[in-house]
């Protein structure tokens, strides 16, 4: 038997996959735990216990999903969805009347509200789903929204018809309740609500404009830069003037209205904008037998259409009969929308107000750089997630891929534009993260994050996997990611079983993960994290579901702050659906937590632990008399939760070799603390657990035990295994940072 020592410098790689438990030589061996639950490790080196969830309302039964409106940096909003309604949350707290609930109405079921895509632009939040019309969501005032369609104007639409022998005609070139004919069974119900294009066949039965043409009457019509005019004032001079009309509003003249140098004229009229080759309608109903439509004119129809049977028409690229999108974004200037294969970029910055442009031509019919276009995305699956970078990155189930310029000196548009693949991992249906320089998203088969950044080696996009040294933590799945910078840099990642999955971001090569495991059984739907109060913090919101009285229920909660080393003991808030509040000195009876009744909650009352509470049915509780200060103090109650950290069979090197798979018993552990509190210590599996801090003798008995920082040991009851491993409990509702531990171990170097 020989005793060694093995010093713990730092836990910094979290909860390890178990696939690497062999893996002695790797920093992430060195650094990592076996089971990492309710502590997260920090870039430093310690292991924190994360700080627990304030309880703020129970949530609509049937909400099931939680998303972000950021009207700026100081103003975020919670939205929680439910069927077909939406509910906010800011500074805090529900947005309410009288406890009512301030709500919108929305159309969106509670089982697409996960498959909503959004997209804020100031103080409006487009909103994208296959199942339903794009819309928006607009801020109104500090607590009132609303929820509209957006009005696509001028398209997007489909390919134009080819086929000759299928034509329309219009009853009339403007007006509403038109009607639309065609020579085949071209619309359908779901064409309602959705925009229809009639192009002139050709314009043979309207003469061309010329300079110096005489006899012009009122009412004549010619034809200029593909658009068609109408004489409203020939001037008395009945003769054109020498400039050809291009405009596409109101009436301009042509010329001076004067005589030439000969003597002639005068010459001048004045032409009135009639219509170009194209115009459009929206489809208000449709006939049964699908042979022709009642119509609203959005854009004059050119009056060919209405005596001259076209083959040039097309439908709406989105509608109920061919679909939403389901993606939206802007970039570029454009509102992107996509709908399977079919990228839709809006005209540039004509998007505002709920109205979108897709005007892609000119009045001349030509192609311009800023107008709308549509591109068909060659590749094998339809993207499931965008992200705007200094290119627009996609995910589709087996590649990602990047939309830009293909002349990077000049911007996107319809004939400068390139889909090049970056990678071949392909995603999940999960909204991505943009942390730093880095876009996360969840491959496919939802059990790696990957962060893509920009490698200009390879000149391409590259995504790292940073779950590679700890697979396991994704287990069941991941459902949701959500970002919190300040004052912890952490990225949460919600699991399809309700645990929560947390990694403080780093640049490090060891990439830490941890679990939360919420108090309460209590099981959560979906995170966000948005602007605290004070516009500096950001907050873990969560839609959670526990259940209550034998009732699953749906609940609010909101993570409390990170403590600060220094913050005041009785301040600490280590439970979950918690609440904290001044209580009156000697009060030791409580009302009103309905939300807990019939559980055994964790309490701090002034900074000192009290046991063996349960909340009465009626939601009421008492604390003995003796526990409770005779001054003013601050009360936490909630539900407990454990903080576990179990460590790696230890390796140290003895004269006969590593003391890897050797049987050896861990004697005693040493611990470097933080201001902490309430730690035990064990044998990983089994046996007693010490509480390894006690009160100072010099500490005052009516008075809680301070926290405590230093070194501090406890004694290890464990047989002689082939193990070596110990376990760090906190179970109290008390900070724990644990920045080191050394073990002391006896090994039987005879064995093996």
């Amino acid at each position: 038997m020989v005793d060694v020592r093995k010093l713990l410098t730092g836990f910094l790689a979290g909860e390890i996959d178990p696939m690497m438990h062999g893996r002695i030589e790797t920093d992430h061996y060195q650094y990592g735990l076996s089971t990492c639950e309710n502590f997260v490790p920090t870039n430093e080196g310690p292991i924190v216990k994360r700080p627990g969830f304030e309880y703020i309302r129970d949530a609509d039964p049937t909400s099931t999903w939680l998303s972000v409106f950021r009207f700026s940096i100081a103003q975020e909003y919670l939205i929680e969805w439910g069927e077909q309604k939406a509910r906010f949350y800011t500074n805090g707290a529900r947005i309410e009347t009288g406890g009512v609930a301030y709500e919108v109405v929305t159309p969106y079921a509670a089982a697409d509200a996960p498959a909503l895509s959004t997209s804020q632009s100031y103080d409006r939040l487009y909103i994208d789903h296959g199942s339903y019309r794009p819309a928006s969501l607009l801020r109104t005032s500090a607590v009132t929204f609303t929820h509209a369609a957006q009005d696509f104007l001028n398209g997007p639409f489909k390919d134009r018809n080819t086929v000759e022998a299928t034509t329309v005609t219009a009853s009339a070139a403007v007006g509403p309740g038109i009607t639309v004919t065609a020579s085949a069974a071209i619309f359908q119900a779901g064409h309602v609500g959705s925009l229809f294009q009639i192009e002139a066949k050709d314009y043979s039965s309207v003469k061309a404009w010329e300079a110096g043409m005489e006899s012009v009457a009122v009412g004549e019509k010619v034809r200029s830069d593909g658009k068609v005019y109408q004489c409203d004032d020939n001037g008395g001079g009945n003769k054109t003037g020498t400039n050809p009309p291009i405009h596409t509003t109101g009436s301009e003249w042509d010329g001076l209205g004067k005589k030439d140098i000969n003597d002639k004229g005068p010459y001048g009229v004045r032409w009135l904008y009639l219509h170009d080759r194209f115009g459009q309608v929206k489809i208000t109903a449709v006939a049964g037998d699908g042979l022709s439509c009642t119509a609203d004119v959005q854009r004059r129809l050119p009056d060919q259409v209405v005596t001259t049977p076209t083959y040039r028409w097309s439908h709406g690229l989105f509608s109920d009969v061919e679909g939403w999108p389901s993606l939206v974004g802007v970039w570029q200037g454009r509102q992107l929308h996509i709908r399977l294969f079919e990228l839709a970029a809006s005209v540039v910055g004509d998007y505002g107000g709920g109205r979108v442009n897709f005007q892609s031509y000119t009045s001349s019919g030509v192609l311009a750089a800023d107008l709308a276009f549509r591109r068909t995305m060659s590749t094998e699956n339809p993207p499931v997630w965008i992200a705007a970078d200094r290119k627009l990155l996609v995910g589709t189930a087996d590649k990602e891929l990047l939309i830009g310029p293909i002349n990077s000196a000049q911007a996107v548009a319809g004939d400068n534009i390139s889909l090049e693949p970056q990678s071949y991992y392909g995603s999940e249906a999960v909204r991505p993260l943009q942390i730093g320089t880095q876009t996360l998203f969840v491959e496919r088969g939802g059990r790696r994050i990957r962060a893509a950044g920009f490698d200009i080696g390879q000149d391409r996009y590259v995504p790292e996997d940073i779950t590679a040294a700890a697979r396991h933590i994704s287990k069941s799945g991941l459902a949701w990611l959500a970002q919190q910078r300040i004052p912890q840099a952490v990225l949460y990642a919600g699991r399809a079983d309700g645990q929560v999955v947390a990694h403080p971001s780093t640049k490090l090569e060891v990439k830490g993960f941890s679990r939360i495991v919420l108090g309460g059984g209590a099981r959560a739907i979906c995170g966000q994290v948005i602007v605290g109060a004070d516009g500096r913090t950001d907050e873990l919101w969560l839609l959670v579901e526990r259940q209550r009285a034998g009732v699953a229920r749906r609940e609010i909660w909101r993570q409390t702050k990170w403590r600060e080393l220094g913050d005041p003991q009785n301040d600490a808030f280590f439970v979950d659906a918690g609440t904290q509040f001044t209580a009156t000195g000697g009060q030791t009876t409580f009302t009103g937590f309905t939300h807990l009744a019939g559980q055994p909650i964790a309490v701090l009352a002034g900074g000192g632990v009290i046991t063996g509470i349960t909340v009465a049915a009626n939601g009421s509780f008492t604390l003995p008399e003796t526990s409770v200060p005779t001054d003013d103090y601050v009360l936490t109650v909630g539900l407990a939760y454990t903080a576990l950290a179990v460590t790696l069979r230890p390796n140290v090197y003895t004269r006969k070799g590593p003391t890897q798979g050797v049987k050896q018993r861990v004697r005693k552990v040493i611990m470097h603390l933080l201001e902490t509190l309430g730690v035990k210590v064990g044998d990983h599996a089994d046996g007693d657990l010490e509480e390894v801090l006690e009160r100072p003798t010099a500490s005052q008995m009516d008075a809680p035990i301070p926290l405590f920082s230093g070194d501090t040991q406890g004694t290890v009851s464990s047989d002689m295994t082939r193990d070596g491993r110990v376990r760090f409990v906190s179970s109290d509702p008390l900070p724990a940072i644990i920045n080191s531990a050394m073990l002391a171990l006896t090994v039987d170097e005879d064995d093996a």
